[in-house]
């Protein structure tokens, strides 16, 4: 019985990892006669499972995921396209939007830590 039950403890529901970016986020918006930017920084963070090969946000909205592997993961979250590097810890995303003659385009990238599991932010 103790054999089964440490199995079950060390399969895959520990296989959820969550992670906190500080990130600089610069958004910029084009339209005929006008042309602003905004830098802000910004923390972000989000969910990843190794086991169900998905990432999601702390909100618990899932990105789609177009690439998992050990060493990257790509996903996208309608117009922004996010890359994690996990050796590095990297986060960058871009996305652009057009709506009538304004585009607007956001840019942003930061670096990850993971945290602990006593300090995750939700009981997922």
């Amino acid at each position: 019985m103790i054999i089964i039950a440490l199995a079950v403890v060390t399969g895959p529901a520990f296989a959820r990892s969550q992670y906190r970016c500080a990130t600089t986020k610069v958004i910029i918006t084009s339209a005929p006669g006008r042309n602003s930017s905004v830098h802000l920084e910004e923390n972000l963070d989000f969910w990843i499972d190794d086991a169900a090969r998905t990432i999601s946000l702390s909100d618990g909205t899932q990105l789609r995921v177009t690439r998992f592997s050990a060493s990257w993961i790509s996903a996208n979250l309608g117009d922004i396209e996010y890359e994690f590097d996990r050796a590095k810890g990297a986060l960058t995303y871009a996305g652009s939007t057009t709506e009538g003659s304004a585009t607007t385009t956001t840019v942003g990238s930061g670096r990850c830590e993971r945290v602990p599991e006593e300090e995750w932010t939700d009981s997922r």
